[in-house]
Protein backbone atom coordinates (compact mmCIF):
# COMPACT_ATOMS: atom_id res chain seq x y z
CA UNK A 1 0.00 0.00 0.00
CA UNK A 2 1.31 3.52 -0.78
CA UNK A 3 2.99 5.64 1.85
CA UNK A 4 1.50 8.97 2.81
CA UNK A 5 2.98 11.94 0.89
CA UNK A 6 5.54 14.13 2.67
CA UNK A 7 3.18 17.11 2.49
CA UNK A 8 0.67 15.11 4.48
CA UNK A 9 3.33 14.26 7.08
CA UNK A 10 4.14 17.91 7.60
CA UNK A 11 0.46 18.76 7.90
CA UNK A 12 -0.30 16.15 10.53
CA UNK A 13 2.72 17.11 12.61
CA UNK A 14 1.66 20.76 12.50
CA UNK A 15 -1.93 19.90 13.33
CA UNK A 16 -0.89 17.78 16.29
CA UNK A 17 1.19 20.62 17.69
CA UNK A 18 -1.57 23.17 17.27
CA UNK A 19 -4.55 21.44 18.83
CA UNK A 20 -5.83 18.11 20.11
CA UNK A 21 -8.45 17.41 17.45
CA UNK A 22 -7.74 14.96 14.69
CA UNK A 23 -5.39 16.16 11.94
CA UNK A 24 -6.51 16.55 8.35
CA UNK A 25 -4.46 16.02 5.21
CA UNK A 26 -2.35 17.42 2.47
CA UNK A 27 -2.12 20.36 0.02
CA UNK A 28 -1.78 24.02 0.82
CA UNK A 29 -5.53 24.69 0.68
CA UNK A 30 -6.30 21.83 3.03
CA UNK A 31 -3.44 22.92 5.31
CA UNK A 32 -5.11 26.29 5.70
CA UNK A 33 -8.45 24.62 6.42
CA UNK A 34 -6.98 22.41 9.12
CA UNK A 35 -5.38 25.45 10.64
CA UNK A 36 -8.82 26.57 11.73
CA UNK A 37 -11.46 26.40 9.02
CA UNK A 38 -15.06 27.05 9.97
CA UNK A 39 -17.53 24.30 10.75
CA UNK A 40 -15.15 21.77 12.32
CA UNK A 41 -14.21 18.49 10.69
CA UNK A 42 -16.10 15.45 9.54
CA UNK A 43 -15.71 11.77 8.84
CA UNK A 44 -18.09 10.40 6.18
CA UNK A 45 -18.52 6.67 5.68
CA UNK A 46 -19.74 4.82 2.65
CA UNK A 47 -21.85 1.85 3.77
CA UNK A 48 -21.82 -1.16 1.44
CA UNK A 49 -18.45 -2.87 1.50
CA UNK A 50 -17.03 -0.20 3.80
CA UNK A 51 -19.00 -0.38 7.04
CA UNK A 52 -20.60 -3.76 6.45
CA UNK A 53 -20.11 -6.75 4.19
CA UNK A 54 -23.20 -6.44 2.06
CA UNK A 55 -21.28 -7.28 -1.09
CA UNK A 56 -21.55 -11.01 -0.34
CA UNK A 57 -25.35 -11.12 0.11
CA UNK A 58 -25.77 -8.64 -2.75
CA UNK A 59 -23.81 -10.91 -5.08
CA UNK A 60 -25.74 -13.98 -3.94
CA UNK A 61 -29.07 -12.18 -4.39
CA UNK A 62 -27.94 -10.87 -7.80
CA UNK A 63 -27.10 -14.38 -8.97
CA UNK A 64 -30.44 -15.69 -7.70
CA UNK A 65 -32.23 -13.03 -9.75
CA UNK A 66 -30.01 -13.75 -12.75
CA UNK A 67 -30.96 -17.42 -12.64
CA UNK A 68 -34.59 -16.50 -13.23
CA UNK A 69 -33.73 -15.22 -16.70
CA UNK A 70 -30.64 -17.05 -17.95
CA UNK A 71 -28.51 -20.17 -17.65
CA UNK A 72 -25.34 -18.09 -17.79
CA UNK A 73 -22.61 -18.69 -15.25
CA UNK A 74 -23.15 -16.70 -12.04
CA UNK A 75 -21.04 -13.64 -11.34
CA UNK A 76 -17.95 -14.47 -9.28
CA UNK A 77 -16.03 -12.39 -6.74
CA UNK A 78 -13.59 -10.99 -9.29
CA UNK A 79 -16.28 -9.88 -11.74
CA UNK A 80 -18.37 -8.47 -8.91
CA UNK A 81 -15.55 -6.29 -7.65
CA UNK A 82 -14.48 -5.18 -11.12
CA UNK A 83 -17.89 -4.49 -12.70
CA UNK A 84 -20.54 -4.07 -10.01
CA UNK A 85 -19.28 -3.11 -6.54
CA UNK A 86 -19.94 0.48 -5.51
CA UNK A 87 -21.90 1.57 -8.57
CA UNK A 88 -25.42 1.56 -7.15
CA UNK A 89 -28.27 -0.90 -7.61
CA UNK A 90 -29.93 0.87 -10.51
CA UNK A 91 -26.70 1.00 -12.48
CA UNK A 92 -25.96 -2.64 -11.70
CA UNK A 93 -29.45 -3.72 -12.77
CA UNK A 94 -28.96 -1.96 -16.09
CA UNK A 95 -25.62 -3.74 -16.44
CA UNK A 96 -27.25 -7.12 -15.81
CA UNK A 97 -29.93 -6.60 -18.46
CA UNK A 98 -27.41 -5.30 -20.99
CA UNK A 99 -24.52 -7.72 -20.44
CA UNK A 100 -26.60 -10.88 -20.02
CA UNK A 101 -29.19 -9.87 -22.65
CA UNK A 102 -32.03 -10.56 -20.24
CA UNK A 103 -35.64 -10.63 -21.35
CA UNK A 104 -36.53 -8.17 -18.61
CA UNK A 105 -36.34 -4.49 -17.84
CA UNK A 106 -33.82 -3.15 -15.37
CA UNK A 107 -36.67 -2.34 -12.99
CA UNK A 108 -37.97 -5.92 -13.13
CA UNK A 109 -34.54 -7.37 -12.46
CA UNK A 110 -33.96 -4.88 -9.65
CA UNK A 111 -37.24 -5.83 -8.00
CA UNK A 112 -36.26 -9.52 -7.87
CA UNK A 113 -32.74 -8.65 -6.74
CA UNK A 114 -33.94 -6.45 -3.88
CA UNK A 115 -36.46 -9.04 -2.75
CA UNK A 116 -33.74 -11.71 -2.61
CA UNK A 117 -31.36 -9.41 -0.73
CA UNK A 118 -34.05 -8.49 1.81
CA UNK A 119 -34.60 -12.17 2.59
CA UNK A 120 -30.88 -12.76 3.10
CA UNK A 121 -30.43 -9.76 5.41
CA UNK A 122 -33.71 -9.50 7.31
CA UNK A 123 -32.42 -10.80 10.65
CA UNK A 124 -30.64 -8.54 13.11
CA UNK A 125 -26.99 -9.52 13.00
CA UNK A 126 -27.25 -11.13 9.55
CA UNK A 127 -24.88 -8.54 8.04
CA UNK A 128 -21.22 -8.59 9.07
CA UNK A 129 -19.68 -5.40 10.46
CA UNK A 130 -16.25 -4.87 8.95
CA UNK A 131 -13.10 -4.60 11.03
CA UNK A 132 -12.07 -1.32 12.63
CA UNK A 133 -15.37 0.55 12.70
CA UNK A 134 -15.61 0.74 16.49
CA UNK A 135 -12.07 2.02 16.86
CA UNK A 136 -12.52 4.64 14.14
CA UNK A 137 -15.88 6.07 15.17
CA UNK A 138 -14.88 6.14 18.86
CA UNK A 139 -11.71 8.01 17.95
CA UNK A 140 -13.59 10.51 15.77
CA UNK A 141 -16.16 11.14 18.50
CA UNK A 142 -13.45 11.71 21.11
CA UNK A 143 -11.82 14.26 18.84
CA UNK A 144 -15.07 16.14 18.29
CA UNK A 145 -15.49 15.26 14.63
CA UNK A 146 -18.94 15.01 13.09
CA UNK A 147 -19.76 11.61 11.60
CA UNK A 148 -22.01 10.74 8.68
CA UNK A 149 -22.99 7.95 6.30
CA UNK A 150 -23.39 8.65 2.58
CA UNK A 151 -24.55 5.54 0.73
CA UNK A 152 -25.72 4.56 -2.74
CA UNK A 153 -28.50 2.51 -1.08
CA UNK A 154 -32.12 3.64 -0.93
CA UNK A 155 -33.26 4.99 2.44
CA UNK A 156 -35.11 1.89 3.64
CA UNK A 157 -32.35 -0.46 2.58
CA UNK A 158 -29.68 1.69 4.19
CA UNK A 159 -31.55 1.77 7.46
CA UNK A 160 -31.84 -2.03 7.43
CA UNK A 161 -28.11 -2.42 6.79
CA UNK A 162 -27.15 -0.03 9.55
CA UNK A 163 -29.49 -1.69 12.07
CA UNK A 164 -28.86 -5.34 11.14
CA UNK A 165 -25.16 -4.83 10.49
CA UNK A 166 -23.64 -1.89 12.33
CA UNK A 167 -25.87 -1.57 15.41
CA UNK A 168 -26.21 -5.34 15.79
CA UNK A 169 -22.46 -5.84 16.12
CA UNK A 170 -20.93 -2.54 17.24
CA UNK A 171 -19.71 -2.05 20.79
CA UNK A 172 -19.19 1.67 20.18
CA UNK A 173 -22.69 2.80 19.14
CA UNK A 174 -26.20 1.50 19.77
CA UNK A 175 -28.40 4.03 17.98
CA UNK A 176 -28.56 5.53 14.51
CA UNK A 177 -28.50 8.95 16.16
CA UNK A 178 -24.78 8.35 16.76
CA UNK A 179 -24.43 9.51 13.13
CA UNK A 180 -24.90 13.26 12.72
CA UNK A 181 -26.56 12.69 9.36
CA UNK A 182 -27.35 9.75 7.10
CA UNK A 183 -27.66 10.39 3.36
CA UNK A 184 -29.03 7.86 0.87
CA UNK A 185 -29.61 7.75 -2.87
CA UNK A 186 -33.18 8.88 -2.21
CA UNK A 187 -31.77 12.26 -1.19
CA UNK A 188 -29.91 12.96 -4.44
CA UNK A 189 -30.58 12.95 -8.16
CA UNK A 190 -27.08 11.90 -9.25
CA UNK A 191 -25.21 8.84 -8.03
CA UNK A 192 -21.55 8.11 -7.33
CA UNK A 193 -19.07 8.85 -8.89
CA UNK A 194 -20.94 12.15 -9.03
CA UNK A 195 -20.03 14.08 -5.86
CA UNK A 196 -23.59 15.21 -5.06
CA UNK A 197 -24.13 12.79 -2.16
CA UNK A 198 -20.90 13.80 -0.42
CA UNK A 199 -21.52 17.50 -0.96
CA UNK A 200 -25.00 17.11 0.53
CA UNK A 201 -23.58 15.27 3.54
CA UNK A 202 -21.08 18.07 4.14
CA UNK A 203 -23.81 20.68 3.80
CA UNK A 204 -26.01 18.91 6.34
CA UNK A 205 -23.08 18.59 8.72
CA UNK A 206 -22.16 22.24 8.32
CA UNK A 207 -18.58 21.30 7.45
CA UNK A 208 -16.63 22.52 4.43
CA UNK A 209 -15.81 19.71 1.97
CA UNK A 210 -12.08 20.40 2.30
CA UNK A 211 -12.39 19.57 6.02
CA UNK A 212 -13.98 16.17 5.41
CA UNK A 213 -12.42 12.73 5.25
CA UNK A 214 -14.30 10.04 3.30
CA UNK A 215 -13.86 6.30 3.89
CA UNK A 216 -14.63 4.24 0.77
CA UNK A 217 -14.11 0.71 -0.53
CA UNK A 218 -14.47 1.22 -4.29
CA UNK A 219 -12.86 3.29 -7.01
CA UNK A 220 -16.28 4.73 -7.85
CA UNK A 221 -16.73 5.98 -4.29
CA UNK A 222 -13.18 7.30 -4.10
CA UNK A 223 -13.78 9.34 -7.25
CA UNK A 224 -17.02 10.75 -5.79
CA UNK A 225 -15.21 11.88 -2.65
CA UNK A 226 -12.33 13.44 -4.55
CA UNK A 227 -14.70 15.25 -6.92
CA UNK A 228 -16.38 16.69 -3.83
CA UNK A 229 -13.05 18.21 -2.81
CA UNK A 230 -12.59 15.88 0.15
CA UNK A 231 -9.73 13.70 1.35
CA UNK A 232 -10.36 9.99 0.83
CA UNK A 233 -9.10 6.92 2.63
CA UNK A 234 -9.67 3.79 0.55
CA UNK A 235 -10.22 0.56 2.48
CA UNK A 236 -10.64 -2.16 -0.17
CA UNK A 237 -12.63 -5.27 0.68
CA UNK A 238 -12.23 -8.80 -0.66
CA UNK A 239 -14.14 -7.88 -3.82
CA UNK A 240 -12.53 -4.54 -4.68
CA UNK A 241 -8.96 -5.36 -3.61
CA UNK A 242 -7.01 -6.07 -6.78
CA UNK A 243 -9.92 -5.22 -9.08
CA UNK A 244 -10.31 -1.46 -8.50
CA UNK A 245 -7.85 1.35 -9.21
CA UNK A 246 -7.31 3.31 -5.99
CA UNK A 247 -4.59 5.67 -7.20
CA UNK A 248 -6.84 8.70 -6.74
CA UNK A 249 -7.25 7.98 -3.01
CA UNK A 250 -5.11 9.95 -0.56
CA UNK A 251 -4.24 6.74 1.23
CA UNK A 252 -5.05 3.04 0.82
CA UNK A 253 -5.35 0.97 3.97
CA UNK A 254 -6.19 -2.57 5.10
CA UNK A 255 -8.93 -1.75 7.62
CA UNK A 256 -10.88 1.12 9.14
CA UNK A 257 -8.76 0.84 12.29
CA UNK A 258 -5.75 1.97 10.26
CA UNK A 259 -7.56 5.21 9.37
CA UNK A 260 -7.05 6.25 12.99
CA UNK A 261 -3.34 6.03 12.33
CA UNK A 262 -3.66 8.34 9.35
CA UNK A 263 -5.19 11.09 11.44
CA UNK A 264 -2.66 10.71 14.26
CA UNK A 265 0.31 9.73 12.17
CA UNK A 266 3.62 11.37 13.06
CA UNK A 267 7.29 10.36 12.57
Amino acid sequence: FPLLPLAMLGLVVAAAAAFTTLGDSSSEAVDQAVGGGEGGRALIFDCDGTLVDTETPYMDAFNQALALYTDAMPVDNMAWGRELAGRGLETDAEYAVREFKLNATADEFLRHWKRNFAKLTKRRGSIRLLDGFDELIAHAKRRGWKVAVASSSDRAGLRRKLINGVLAHSRAISRLSAFDTIVSNDDVSKHKPDPEIYLLAAKRLGVEPKNCWVVEDSATGVLAGKRAGMRVAAVPNEYTRGTNDFRKADVVLKSMAEVVGVFDWAP
